[in-house]
């Protein structure tokens, strides 16, 4: 599924994902150089220091939540799973985003389990979990659309690193 991509895991990703990864013919390589970061905190130091970076602040690297890759395994796919749902924005972004997107797509995943009564001990998640507002009850807006880039710049060069390839 990952064969020749590489990617850098947060030290706040659980190890099965680092596993599954390999498993699936991925390499793990630095932040500096891999096609993929993983994180599951925008907070843990290793993270932040990925935030703080000037290829950050330039566009140039995107951090995505480790759910993505738990979506993948449980659909034996990544075709099927839209990467651009699981940026992980920095800490001080999140309320804007979920100002505008309600509930980010891995907190309602930790929510729904938290009311169930369990935590579950391998990192499989799905998507399926999730329920979707039809747009029929969204609210209508007349204002300019624009999409969110990391670092407010009004175009972002990383929209070739926004999806994994089909092959």
């Amino acid at each position: 599924m990952f064969r020749n991509k590489t990617a850098w895991f947060s030290t706040s990703v659980p190890k099965t994902c680092q596993h599954f990864w390999t498993l699936e013919g991925g390499i793990v390589a630095g932040w500096t150089t891999a096609d993929y970061l993983f994180s599951e905190d925008a907070t843990s130091p290793d993270t932040l220091r990925v935030f703080e970076s000037k290829d950050f602040l330039w566009n140039k690297v995107v951090v995505f939540h480790s759910l993505f890759l738990s979506t993948c395994e449980k659909r034996q796919s990544v075709r099927s799973v839209c990467i651009g749902h699981y940026v992980l924005p920095p800490a001080s972004v999140q309320d804007e985003v979920r100002d505008v997107v309600g509930r980010l797509i891995w907190e309602f995943e930790h929510e729904q389990s938290v009311e169930q009564g369990f935590h579950k001990t391998f990192s499989c998640r799905t998507e399926d979990e999730y329920s979707y507002v039809s747009m029929d009850h969204l609210q209508q807006y007349s204002g300019d659309l624009c999409d969110f880039h990391p670092g407010g710049f009004p175009r972002s060069s990383c929209k070739a690193h926004c999806c994994l390839p089909h092959s």
